[in-house]
């Protein structure tokens, strides 16, 4: 075993210099009143913490709070039956069916949000069929573009805690007199947690830090925190607010993750 450890040297390296290396910079960017960009003699600091009471970082904040209540909530009520019906097929191209919602996952994001982009323009090619959009810049145009990017992050881990569900639990709730409804909120429903909990965090977080999608689909008009943290980074080279400004997100998803752990502690469903 110790002859094999030498082999994740090129892993723990790759790991270093992606991910500790990058947090650890934040960690320090956010602390003192360094410029990454004259590096020198620097003073740790809490100054850079009051940004969070900009209006700007509250009003993003506040947006992506809301957006990703409700595209979580959507995405809920639609992927849930869809992997309930996926579960319990029986047909043989049920691993098709998967594929098929596997396949968008698979393709570029940007090229899917451009694609939607061009849809909710009034001259797009559905004018073909006599249909005329002019959603850009409405919440409904970021509601549906971040369903449609999410939806399979959440069908999925339900999927999979369904598809592995003893069959026998449920038969033996209708052997001893309950109806289907009452055996789908009895004993359905509540085993599919964990599933629900992982499908949950993976869609809401993912809508929460989105930057690219509100900033097309809404021609600007809406700022998340995702759009916050690109633009100190990108435009205004504000690498300490910046910095505060991901690891509040950061310490936000560790919080997330460890409550997945309470409902799956094999990770089974963070797929």
């Amino acid at each position: 075993m110790k002859k094999l450890r030498a082999l994740s040297f090129p892993y723990v390296m790759w790991m270093s210099l992606t991910i500790v290396l990058p947090m650890a910079l934040i960690l320090l960017v956010a602390f003192s009143d360094l410029n990454i960009f004259r590096l020198g003699s620097f003073t740790f600091t809490l100054e850079g913490f009051s940004v969070l009471r900009s209006p700007v970082i509250t009003t993003a904040i506040r947006n992506s709070f809301r957006f990703a209540f409700i595209v979580t909530a959507l995405c809920f009520l639609i992927g849930y039956p869809v992997a309930y019906l996926l579960a319990r097929s029986t047909s043989r191209h049920k691993t098709l069916f998967v594929t098929f919602l596997i396949l968008p996952v698979w393709s570029n994001m940007l090229l899917r949000i451009v694609a939607w982009e061009r849809l909710f323009f009034p001259n797009s090619i559905l004018n073909m069929f006599g249909i005329s959009l002019n959603l850009i810049g409405t919440d409904l145009a970021i509601i549906i573009g971040m369903i449609s990017m999410y939806l399979p992050f959440m069908i999925f881990p339900i999927y999979s805690v369904l598809d592995k569900m003893d069959q026998a639990l449920i038969e033996a709730a209708i052997d001893l007199g309950a109806s289907r409804v009452k055996t789908f909120f009895k004993v359905t429903l509540p085993l599919s947690f964990g599933g629900v909990v992982s499908g949950v965090i993976m869609t809401m977080l993912p809508a929460m830090t989105a930057f690219a999608l509100p900033a097309r689909l809404s021609g600007g008009r809406t700022l998340l925190i995702g759009n916050i943290i690109e633009d100190y980074f990108m435009r205004t080279a504000n690498f300490n607010a910046g910095s505060i400004v991901s690891l509040v997100m950061m310490v936000l998803m560790i919080v997330l993750y460890l409550w997945i752990l309470r409902f799956d502690k094999e990770g089974e469903t963070l797929i």
